[in-house]
């Protein structure tokens, strides 16, 4: 086996996608989006007899104020982690190459199971557990960050996936039938999904601020979302769908009912009444907004055979419109398109308590009736301990006291 660094990227690309563990993360359109901002880009891998048998995007964050670095690689290595020499020699020679490049430590966050669950997020006694791989990286010199149960770690280690390597008609009919009614009331009521373009991104980032105020988290900024547009849209790694209120469609859809009701043998006076009602409504907005609402957006990524539902985002109006859900499914269909056969809705929380504020993501996904998924976590691979005591116990000590001194 030979430990190869500057692989070429055509090569790199084709084994990232080609391989079961390969992953958007892990894309050279992915790195290069990241090392615009604080990060760089290195390729590294192993070969044997001239094959690529693992491989890495490595992404490397100078410390500030030394002279030394960390290294991450964004859901973990592209290998087969059943393979526990490969996993063994590839850390071997990893960990040579990061301490002379003066990093600290690796992190990685592979998208391997940990335990097998139900779609209800119970264990199953016959399902795969890979507590002998924990036990067995740790040997190996990394440490395991835990397992805990909601986002506290780089990447989500609870995810939804949805196996889509079938007939459409097949797939939507396996949703739960309030998922389906969901579809079905946002077609009805006027919401459209289109594809975005970079121009659609200040809506999306704006709608993206709404929700975060509303559930609680940080939200990126507009150069962001740009920058990601500009390095993997044109590839096809990255797509935005936006989700549109149809004012006028939504209009014209209502008068037509309420006739149809009116001229009905049996008429539905409460139905009547409740369209009489909206029509005056919606022909007062239309005239504000002749070219529809933007009610939400998402981004997926792509990779392979494989696609990933990276960022979504909901204004607080027209919620009751469920575009969610139809923007969800006209995402997926674009995936079966592509050619993928698995749609990953990341992340959900471990806690299924229904008092727990993210039990609400976890229903919407279970909806579409994929797999529950639990990761093995988040690993770093230590290098030199003295350094990575320091970035574990006095860099969170150094940020608080900076967030103190600015609110003073």
């Amino acid at each position: 086996m030979k430990f190869v660094t500057n692989i070429d990227e055509k090569r790199f690309t084709s084994f990232n996608e080609n391989h079961p563990n390969g992953h958007a993360l892990q894309s050279i359109e992915w790195g290069n989006f990241k090392s615009i901002g604080e990060w760089t880009m290195e390729l590294v891998g192993l070969e044997n007899n001239s094959d690529l048998i693992a491989g890495a995007m490595l992404l490397r964050r100078k410390l500030p104020g030394l002279n030394k670095y960390i290294l991450y690689a964004p859901r973990g290595y592209v290998l087969d982690y059943e393979d526990i020499e490969l996993v063994r020699k590839f850390t071997q020679y990893l960990k040579q190459y990061a301490k002379k490049s003066k990093a600290i430590f690796v992190k990685i966050d592979p998208c391997i199971i940990y335990k097998e669950r139900t779609i209800e997020g119970e264990i199953k006694e016959e399902g795969i557990d890979n507590t002998k791989l924990i036990n067995s990286m740790i040997n190996m010199g990394y440490k395991h960050k835990g397992t805990n149960l909601d986002f506290e770690g780089v990447q989500p280690r609870f995810v939804f996936k949805l196996d889509v390597d079938k007939d459409k008609d097949a797939l939507y009919k396996s949703f739960h039938h309030k998922t389906r009614y969901n579809i079905r009331l946002a077609e009805k009521k006027g919401i459209e999904i289109y594809e975005g373009d970079i121009d659609d991104l200040k809506e999306f980032e704006r709608i993206m601020r709404v929700t975060g105020a509303r559930d609680g988290f940080i939200t990126r900024p507009l150069k962001y979302f740009e920058d990601m547009y500009k390095e993997m849209e044109s590839s096809t790694k990255m797509k935005l769908f936006m989700a549109k209120y149809n004012v006028k469609k939504a209009l014209a859809k209502g008068i037509s009912d309420l006739e149809k009701e009116e001229t009905s043998k049996k008429p539905n006076e409460d139905r009547i009444n409740k369209l009489k009602r909206e029509i005056p409504e919606m022909e007062k907005l239309l005239k504000e907004h002749e070219d529809g609402i933007v009610v939400s957006g998402a981004i997926i990524l792509l990779n392979g055979k494989k696609a990933w539902y990276l960022y979504g985002a909901s204004d607080n109006v027209y919620r009751n419109l469920m575009p969610n859900y139809l923007l969800q499914w006209e995402m997926i269909k674009y995936s079966m398109d592509y050619g993928c056969t698995l749609y990953d809705f990341r992340g959900i929380s471990g806690d299924l308590d229904p008092n727990n504020h993210l039990y609400g993501l976890y229903r919407f996904k279970k909806g579409f009736n994929g797999d529950f998924v639990e990761y093995i976590g988040e690993f770093d691979l230590v290098v030199s301990k003295f350094y990575y005591y320091l970035w574990e116990f006095w860099m969170p000590k150094i940020k608080k006291l900076i967030r103190k001194i600015k609110k003073r």
